[in-house]
């Protein structure tokens, strides 16, 4: 990823923030920004592998004509490009907003592929391969869709064969030890700030859990601890209380990977009476107990294990009454005791195959060569969109979800999510129901403790999905199932703005995260492997002291306090409650079916235009929840076909120019709802005084959350300096250089023909 987010900064605001830079002597400052060495920010443990002096960096949207000059950096945590070329307009490097990543650095996680540039050809160089010759132009594709080319024309020929080995070796790292978290070393003063956000490798935490959506007759298990039972799950999870730690340990071996059901929770109800509805997330009986594995761990003793005819048919006969008494026990938690529903998630998901071939080609689309190709796209841009059948991919898990969700809180049935390991799409699903059902998880502390409980300690497989460790069967492992994921979240947050208290900033700024070598939350496959990798660190330091590994969830580590106001959704219907108490909020009471939302294989959605007539007439008796509803705590039932879904341009087409709009977009809406929802603070805190009989008392923007405040909208026109990128790509490309949002933008301003009328009504001529 990038620096994370760009700032646009009001130079005026940060004179009152920091008023020690108004004392710095003026030709000190211009010492240090345009004489002192270029070097990169290094984090605590982070070491310079290789570096090249007078680098070009390209824009890769210019064809190469247009380039500035700096130094190219490899450490062992990123490649760092810093620039000579620095203005007054970058002094926001003296106050870098992101504490890990500038806007010229790439994680070497985020490295997608290596590609050299010769005499118009583009060869891609092999991971781990040691280049003698020249390279010439060198271009790195990242996984958040850009290309960064860099010329070593001007570079000594030693220095640029070693940053680009350097390269090579290390943004492909063949294992997770060598991976940037376990060599970060904050020291002991270090405080992690995540409080809020439950781990879930704690017993209190899945309590809390149980607590929160009132229920009652489970228990938490600890048949798994030390890992005994299953190498994918949690030491501790939640079970039904009819169940032993006993029974759970005797039927895990009939399972893949020892997976027993597992349970998420949804409240429905409505007010105070929310009581919560269980339902379970379950692996494939294992195709592989043999009638010998079976007396070995339940009748005989090893010894006295003889063949017997036929062996298929005890070991059918064992895994069905396994499942057959898994059956019963999940059906007796539900509050009716209906009869359990088994989703075949296999059939009606799209696999995680297929999710990456789609996602392989909707990174074609977004990552053109330059403008000529992008202009050929534009042509059939859609049936091209369509063909990377991304949407599609969409569509069938917000439509499975939507379906799951109603037979949950509609019907009230007992529901079974079945997937082969139970690791993918089963965390999609299971995620994305709760999403639809408890409002709670549409909060941001409440979204990452799902994340954490259905993805995290879950046992996804974040190393083999997202390619954290080179290896040679990458095709088969690698899959953005993730992303999907926070895609779907994505088209949820868009047809109810009111009911999300974060932005689309976060979903974007999340899956960045995923990438960044430093956080650990999303670096293991399971909580064993996490656990096995800190032993071995352990192990191998000399002061025999595990690793600082660093959750994601701590945002000061990246932003600061301003910046993280860029999280907040200004539409969130738990805010604006706050200043119209009188409406309800308690949401919509039980949703009948969505006729749109049913189940069926996931070939057969593109079968839907045949239906749409009579799904349109049955639509008029559904009851969503509007964005323009003050409802917003109620269940979300989306669109998930045609026009409903869209493409989310802010994580796919940030970096490209031509496809940015300045003054329009989500952005400028996002800045005007900034500016209305602070008024409205500021209105609510006046009336407050005034009540108070305290009428003298000054209300400030401070405390309303918002980045863009009514009272100081930093110091720029929305419609002049904001583009549809915002708040990720810089204003203009290097070829079109802007003045927008620069000190001599601000000082034009000021200098305004109405500002020089009213200083020369002063009497100044």
């Amino acid at each position: 990823m990038s620096g994370g987010f760009k700032s646009y900064v009001n130079m005026n605001e940060v004179e009152k923030a920091e008023p020690e830079v108004q004392k710095k002597d003026v030709k000190k400052i211009a010492s240090e920004v345009f004489g002192g060495p270029l070097e990169p920010k290094l984090l605590p443990g982070e070491l310079v592998i290789a570096e090249g002096h007078n680098v070009l960096k390209f824009d890769s949207t210019d064809d190469f004509n247009h380039g500035i000059s700096g130094a190219l950096f490899c450490t062992n945590f990123k490649i760092s490009f810093v620039t000579a070329n620095r203005s007054s307009y970058d002094l926001g490097e003296l106050r870098q907003r992101n504490q890990l990543l500038s806007e010229h650095d790439i994680a070497l996680t985020c490295v997608e592929a290596v590609y050299q540039v010769w005499n118009g050809k583009k060869k891609r160089l092999p991971a781990g391969s040691n280049i003698q010759g020249r390279v010439g132009i060198l271009e790195i594709h990242c996984k958040d869709f850009r290309i960064l080319p860099f010329s070593f024309k001007f570079t000594p020929k030693e220095a640029e064969r070693n940053v680009v080995n350097a390269i090579l070796h290390h943004a492909f790292p063949t294992s997770l030890d060598l991976l940037f978290a376990f060599e970060y070393n904050p020291g002991k003063n270090l405080r992690i700030g995540i409080a809020d956000t439950p781990e879930f490798r704690a017993v209190k935490d899945w309590e809390r859990e149980l607590s929160r959506v009132n229920l009652s007759g489970w228990r938490v298990s600890f048949a798994n601890t030390n890992f005994k039972m299953s190498d994918t799950l949690p030491e501790q999870f939640i079970v039904p209380s009819s169940l032993s730690d006993h029974d759970l340990s005797n039927s895990s071996p009939h399972f893949v990977d020892g997976r027993v059901p597992v349970s998420s929770v949804s409240p429905c109800g409505v007010g105070a009476i929310r009581m919560g509805v269980p339902w379970f997330r379950m692996v494939e009986l294992r195709s592989d107990t043999t009638q010998t594995q079976y007396l070995e761990r339940h009748c005989l003793p090893s010894t006295q294990v003889v063949p017997l005819m036929p062996v298929v048919t005890i070991s059918q006969l064992a895994c069905r009454g396994v499942l057959d008494s898994m059956l019963r026990a999940i059906e007796s938690t539900h509050p009716e005791r209906t009869k359990a529903s088994i989703i075949d998630l296999g059939r009606l998901c799209p696999s995680p195959k297929y999710i990456q071939q789609a996602y392989y080609k909707l990174r074609d689309l977004c990552m053109p060569a330059g403008a000529e190709d992008f202009w050929a796209a534009d042509q059939k841009w859609y049936s091209l969109l369509d063909g990377t059948k991304w949407l599609q991919c969409v569509s069938a898990c917000l439509s499975v979800s939507s379906a799951v969700a109603e037979r949950i809180a509609g019907s009230r049935q007992t529901v079974v999510l079945r997937e082969y390991d139970g690791r993918d799409l089963s965390c999609v699903v299971a995620s994305l129901v709760q999403v639809i059902l408890d409002c709670h998880t549409r909060t941001l502390v409440g979204f990452q403790a799902l994340v954490q409980r259905e993805w995290v300690v879950s046992g996804h497989r974040f190393t083999d999905r997202l390619h954290h460790v080179h290896t040679m069967d990458r095709e088969s492992k690698e899959s953005p199932v993730f992303l999907l994921f926070l895609d779907c979240v994505w088209q949820l947050l868009q047809q109810f703005p009111s009911c999300f208290e974060f932005t689309e900033t976060y979903l974007t700024t999340l899956w960045d995260s995923a990438r960044v070598p430093l956080f650990a939350t999303f670096l293991f496959n399971s909580e064993r492997d996490r656990y096995v990798a800190c032993m071995d660190a352990k192990r191998d330091k000399n002061d025999n002291t595990s690793p600082t590994l660093m959750p994601v969830w701590d945002w000061s580590l990246q932003f600061s306090d301003q910046d993280r106001l860029l999280f907040n959704n200004p539409l969130y219907g738990g805010k604006l409650a706050e200043y119209f108490p009188e409406h309800p909020s308690n949401g919509p009471t039980v949703v009948p079916p969505n006729p749109t939302n049913t189940l069926g294989s996931f070939k057969s959605r593109n079968k839907w235009k045949s239906k749409k007539k009579k799904q349109a007439s049955a639509s008029a008796q559904v009851s969503f929840v509007a964005p323009s509803t003050p409802s917003f705590n109620g269940p979300l039932f989306p669109i998930n076909i045609g026009a409903g879904l869209k493409l989310w341009t802010q994580c796919y087409m940030r970096w490209i120019p031509w496809a940015h709009t300045v003054g329009g977009g989500p952005p400028s809406e996002y800045f005007h709802q900034c500016l209305l929802v602070d008024e409205l603070h500021i209105l609510n805190m006046k009336i407050h005084s005034l009540e108070m009989s305290k009428p003298d008392q000054h209300n400030t923007s401070q405390e309303s959350g918002m980045f863009f405040t009514f009272e100081s909208p930093r110091g720029f026109d929305a419609n002049d300096s904001l583009t549809s990128a915002f708040p990720y790509s810089p204003i203009g490309s290097m070829d079109r250089k802007s003045i927008v949002g620069t000190p001599l933008f601000s000082f034009l301003r000021r200098m305004s023909v109405s500002s020089y009328n009213g200083a020369a009504a002063n009497g100044d001529d």
